[in-house]
């Protein structure tokens, strides 16, 4: 688990599962990018978001947009959100990049770069990054109305 913004963090689905870790990290909400859980489940007393996404051209634009904005909206309210998927090396960090660059008001290229630097392993699918340009491009603009 690597935190790639201030209270924001991405990590595989066992990092989800380990709740000594999440509650060493401070992590309020868990936004799981997974179509199953962690082994032992996640840490009963932090609240978890699901989006079941696809890694590749099958994921849903529409999906990855409300798995932004959840993020968006955690981080707004002050808390901490680890971003998971299988290995956290495409769905997650690009949903977090996505996020970032809309909470703090910054271009997505210069938000993926910041992920890639602080979780080396970040890899995104073509068609992940598509999909986060895309949803960047919307909510973006609609947060400048």
């Amino acid at each position: 688990m690597d935190e790639v913004f201030p209270d924001l963090y991405v990590g595989r689905i066992e990092d989800a599962g380990d709740p000594s870790l999440c509650h060493t990290r401070g992590i309020d909400r868990i936004v799981s990018l997974t179509f199953s859980d962690p082994e032992g489940g996640f840490p009963p007393s932090i609240s978890v978001a699901t989006f079941r996404m696809k890694d590749g051209p099958r994921n849903d634009e529409a999906l990855f947009a409300t798995a932004v904005e959840d993020v968006v909206t955690a981080l707004e309210t002050g808390e901490r959100v680890l971003v998971h998927c299988t290995r956290g090396s495409s769905r997650s960090p690009s949903v977090a990049a996505t996020a970032a660059a809309i909470s703090e008001g910054i271009e997505l290229a210069g938000s993926f770069r910041q992920v890639q630097r602080r979780r080396p392993e970040t890899d995104p699918h073509d068609a992940v990054v598509r999909n986060a340009v895309a949803v960047f491009a919307d909510l973006a603009c609609a947060t400048r109305s």
